[in-house]
């Protein structure tokens, strides 16, 4: 599994890649709700209660927060996209930020301190 992270705005964005056909990313549980927007390929999303549904692109899947989920590709060259408003730790949108690298008008690249940043915002 490949992973392309960035954030815009207050918006965070989580590129996926799974490979082949049966690779997964095996699961963890968010604390708000938020959308996967599946872009190529073909998923099963199962859930903690052992329920799941099987989703091809090109469409979006709501992650309900606290809910435990797998994603299982069921295609090779599977992509998919985790999309979420950054929040503090009392659950509140934080303010707009975003990141060059993702920006094509700077030139600048990747900041010293963005992923200590993105630890900060996200409360990891």
């Amino acid at each position: 599994m490949q992973h392309e992270l960035g954030y815009f705005g207050n918006i965070w964005v989580r590129q996926n890649s799974l490979s082949r056909s049966g690779d997964a990313h095996e699961g963890h549980t968010h604390h708000f709700d938020h959308v996967t927007l599946l872009a190529k390929g073909s998923v099963r999303v199962e859930m903690e209660d052992g329920t799941s549904k099987e989703f091809k692109a090109p469409t979006f899947m709501v992650i309900r927060k606290e809910n435990h989920h797998k994603i299982t590709a069921l295609e090779d060259d599977t992509l998919y996209y985790c999309v979420f408003a950054l929040r503090n730790i009392n659950g509140e949108v934080v303010e707009d930020i975003f990141g060059e690298q993702h920006d094509p008008n700077s030139a600048g690249m990747i900041e010293d301190d963005y992923w200590a940043k993105v630890k900060t915002i996200q409360n990891i």
